[in-house]
């Protein structure tokens, strides 16, 4: 119920812009320590701000649709794709991200391994029909044209079931820092979520994701078991994870 009032109230804020607190206390009908919570949460996502007496939206960096982002750099995520499912190993629970880098591990899983996966990702969905060894297990939620995946509350409750051994993930970019980034609060529940409830997470990306900035983060690059990413990842990026000991593959 929580997830679902929290989306509703990012969706407010959105629409209106500013919206004061005592409003959204009258419009979800709860208190208003149940409102400053669900505000607190959702300026801690960086889905909104907080302003005298109210919230205000936070404006989001657009991500290019999923038929434009798809034919970039189309042969380095299908390299990164390809030495990714060499870590699958047979009855491996996976979790496949949204993302045009992650989808393409179902092309090249081993036809000859039995695996599950449990994904959002609406390519992934239509490929693993012609996977017989793949058993597929699809999250619920709307439609994102931006993505090419679906979620929204319920995403979250449905995926918090299930435990996977591993977690193929995306981001929408990795800023400076080493953080994370996504352009949702949605984006930023569901793939912390999906982190937290695997065993390992792997993070596969093209090098142009490396820089900028971006309000939300659901992780950062230690949180990852191993980063797998091209040649045109950044020299900085490279330093960083060996200081931090994070695993870094670049794929050739």
């Amino acid at each position: 119920m929580r997830d679902g009032r929290m989306k509703q109230i990012e969706a407010l804020v959105a629409r209106r812009e500013t919206v004061s607190m005592e409003e959204l206390r009258r419009t979800f009908g709860v208190s208003m320590n149940t409102i400053r919570a669900d505000v607190a949460k959702l300026v801690e996502g960086g889905a909104v701000e907080k302003v005298y007496g109210g919230v205000r939206a936070v404006r989001k960096q657009e991500v290019p649709l999923f038929t434009h982002r798809m034919e970039l750099h189309t042969q380095e995520k299908k390299r990164i794709a390809r030495y990714a499912q060499k870590l699958v190993r047979d009855g491996d629970i996976l979790y496949i991200d949204a993302g045009t880098t992650a989808m393409h591990l179902i092309d090249c899983l081993d036809p000859a391994k039995h695996v599950t996966v449990v994904t959002g990702n609406l390519y992934v969905v239509g490929r693993a029909y012609a996977k017989p060894h793949v058993d597929l297990i699809v999250l619920p939620g709307g439609m994102n044209r931006r993505t090419n995946s679906v979620a929204d509350g319920g995403t979250l409750e449905f995926l918090a079931r299930y435990r996977c051994g591993k977690a193929f993930m995306g981001a929408s970019g990795v800023s400076p820092d080493g953080r994370l980034n996504v352009s949702t609060y949605m984006e930023y529940e569901l793939k912390k979520l999906a982190v937290e409830q695997s065993q390992q997470a792997f993070l596969l990306l093209d090098g142009s994701k490396f820089g900028g900035n971006s309000l939300l983060s659901y992780g950062a690059l230690e949180d990852m078991e191993e980063i797998i990413t091209d040649i045109y990842c950044p020299q900085e990026v490279r330093e960083q994870c060996a200081r931090k000991g994070v695993k870094l593959t670049v794929i050739e």
